[in-house]
């Protein structure tokens, strides 16, 4: 049996961490449920406990996602085994709530859809929407109550229910983090609100598609679910403007979410005289109208903020003090800043990435012989395997494998996905600090970091400032790997990086990588193609060998061997060494096999944008088909009105619960549909 000491220690944390605990604690290494909200009936609580041993348990509540581990305080340190015999059991504890919690969510879904497919649609003058002054937008009625889907992309997840006294309470079971309600049409702004009666609102005054959270704790969810899909929209985070609460969680969770995606907030103005429970946009449209609404909204997105008027502030000259570039490598790499490593297939970019790492992680010397500050490094490869090519190559050039990090797949919601720059980048920024002494990190390929078009160069500043940010807040530099566009050999170096200008006009630095022509010596050259915080001229020779790593015999990689040094322009060292193409069609197929796997590396593109980038690259839109089918590219429609989408195999982007045949990658699904404010069938994006 638990000691009452060890009973009052885990009701205690679990009321530490906002939950009510259950009046009796079973202490029998099974889950149990529990009303973590005081409230009869709902059992979204959870919690297992046992005693046999050292006292330990977990508990959380499946609804706000709160999760905690528990052990009790035995007054002195665990011995190596106990230790090891508690991770073990925490381990089968998170197996086993996370089975549960799969369980409880997979047949709250089956529910969901049975309730959804039998109720009627819900009438615009249902009393609880007269009430709240807004229409139906697509809801269903069932005894009499409103329902409201709580949706991820074109799943139903769960529902809420509204009864005629408007309470609201959530499908037993159901999943509620990171799924929302679609209302609208999405285009270049995205609202996110709290609850129905708030989006409604804000969709009738402003047109803004709008995305309904549920409740405050899921508004950062569900906008990082947002800029993943649409990472070009203005996204607006409309604050519940919870004054009377402490804390204020409606706006402080609102503020966060916008900050996590580089939106704006939007709080309602209720000006003097705020009448009591005064909180939401609904309140606002209730009290001053659709165009009070409006106002905020649009003073949001005028402002940047939502919030007060923005007060620029003017900085002296004289009050700065002036600081120097903290060089990781004099002339070439800069902490702090964002850097692109591009060249042609055959280079060796992600060897020479090896060999910059090797250099770092074990305090060596730079190929002009100055001294690296040792420190950490981060590797994201969307197109090489740690395991059987990074790592063997990190070894034959003589890295300190304990001082590299390979950036692996993301945990979320009990379930991993592989990890995408374009949409984790700011988590990563979390992962790395607790590494410490991170000096690089590098991204291959690059244009992995842009889910919107890499040809457009607003799309691509967007989708780049998350590591420009990682590389200023971690001091560290960020190595992003590109391509050479085909057919640019001549052109200003910077200008052939593939995609947008945008991508070498962000870097603070760009470097090239290209093979020399046998009557130029041979070998490899590095060049510094542009510089905006030193020299931008000169260069240094380097070829790839191949080396055995060392302790395990057999065993082969390529590493980078350095030459001398070199003088003059990028450019004209370029062109001078760059070995001409090989004619023929073989040598053709091949180049636009290699532009192939570097554009669909990070998922499907629409055959159209293929057909652009690979015009934009010099590539005879034949020979690209020749080598998508030489790769078994695959080819689905998007949706039954959709384009075509390229990919190189099954999207990673697809869940495994999900049909083949779906390959819809808008949030806000092409194939459903909502009834508009005027009754109509509104199409959603």
């Amino acid at each position: 049996m638990l000691s009452a000491n060890a009973s009052a220690e885990f009701s205690a944390a679990i009321r530490a961490a906002g939950l009510e605990p259950p009046a009796d604690i079973e202490a029998d290494g099974l889950l149990h449920r529990f009303a973590a909200n005081g409230k009869r009936g709902d059992d979204a609580g959870w919690y297992i406990l046992h005693c046999d041993g050292i006292p330990a348990g977990a508990f959380g509540d499946w609804r706000t996602d709160v999760r905690q581990d528990w052990r009790a305080d035995l007054g002195r340190q665990l011995t190596p085994q106990e230790e090891a015999a508690h991770r073990d059991r925490v381990e089968r504890r998170r197996e086993q709530v996370e089975a549960e919690r799969r369980r409880l969510q997979a047949e709250a879904a089956g529910r969901a859809s049975a309730i959804w497919k039998c109720a009627d649609p819900a009438p615009d003058d249902h009393p609880y929407l007269a009430r709240k002054g807004v229409k139906a937008h697509g809801l269903r009625v069932h005894d009499g109550g409103l329902l409201v889907p709580l949706r991820e992309g074109v799943k139903l997840r769960s529902l809420q229910f509204i009864d005629l006294a408007g309470e609201k309470r959530f499908l037993a079971g159901g999943r509620v983090r990171g799924c929302y309600y679609p209302i609208g049409k999405p285009s270049a702004v995205l609202c996110i609100a709290e609850g129905f009666a708030t989006g409604a609102s804000i969709y009738e005054a402003t047109g803004h598609a709008v995305a309904v959270a549920f409740n405050a704790g899921n508004l950062l969810p569900v906008a990082r679910a947002m800029r993943a899909k649409f990472p070009a929209a203005t996204i607006v985070v409309c604050a519940d403007d919870d004054a009377a609460t402490s804390g204020n969680p409606g706006l402080t969770k609102a503020r966060e979410a916008a900050q996590a995606v580089g939106g704006v907030v939007a709080v309602p103005d209720f000006g003097e005289g705020r009448p009591a429970g005064a909180s939401d946009f609904n309140d606002l449209a209730m009290l001053h109208g659709a165009s009070a609404v409006k106002r905020a909204i649009d003073a949001a997105l005028l402002d940047g903020t939502g919030d007060e008027a923005p007060a620029i502030e003017l900085v002296r000259g004289a009050d700065l003090k002036p600081e120097p570039i903290r060089w990781l490598w004099h002339g070439w790499l800069a902490r702090g800043k964002l850097h692109v490593l591009a060249g042609a297939p055959g280079t060796g970019k992600t060897t020479l990435a090896v060999a910059f790492a090797t250099t770092v992680t074990t305090g060596g010397r730079w190929p002009d012989g100055t001294h690296c500050e040792p420190g950490n490094v981060l590797i994201w490869s969307g197109e090489d395997d740690p395991a059987d090519t990074l790592l063997p190559r990190l070894l034959a050039a003589g890295a300190d494998p304990r001082r590299v990090f390979f950036v692996g797949d993301v945990r979320a919601d009990g379930q991993s996905r592989p990890f995408d720059p374009a949409r984790d980048l700011q988590s990563l920024i979390g992962e790395a600090q607790k590494v410490g002494e991170v000096r690089l990190v590098i991204v291959d390929p690059i244009v992995n970091a842009v889910a919107a078009d890499s040809n457009r160069n607003a799309e691509v500043r967007r989708a780049l400032q998350p590591l420009v940010d990682l590389a200023s807040r971690l001091d560290a530099v960020a190595l992003g790997i590109s391509h050479f566009s085909k057919g640019t050999a001549g052109r200003d170096p910077v200008e052939r990086v593939t995609g947008s200008i945008a991508f070498g006009a962000l870097a603070r630095v760009v470097l090239g990588a290209a093979k020399r022509r046998d009557e130029e010596g041979g070998g490899r050259i590095l060049v510094r193609a542009k510089s905006n915080i030193g020299l931008d001229h000169g260069g240094f020779v380097y070829d790839l060998e191949e080396a055995v790593v060392q302790g395990h015999p057999g065993l082969t990689a390529t590493r980078v061997f350095w030459g001398e040094s070199l003088e003059g322009e990028a450019r004209t060292l370029l062109t001078q060494a760059e070995v001409a193409e090989e004619p023929g069609e073989q040598g053709a197929t091949q180049d636009a096999m290699d532009f192939l796997r570097a554009l669909l590396e990070g998922g499907p593109v629409p055959s159209k944008l293929v057909q652009r980038d690979a015009q934009d690259a010099g590539h005879a839109w034949a020979t690209v088909r020749r080598a998508f089918k030489k790769l078994g590219g695959l080819a689905a429609k998007d949706g039954m009105r959709g384009g075509w989408r390229w990919s190189l195999g099954p999207s990673k982007m697809l869940k495994e619960s999900e049909d083949a045949h779906q390959k819809v990658m808008s949030t806000f699904a092409t194939d459903e549909h909502l009834r508009g404010a005027d009754g109509a069938e509104e199409e959603l994006l």
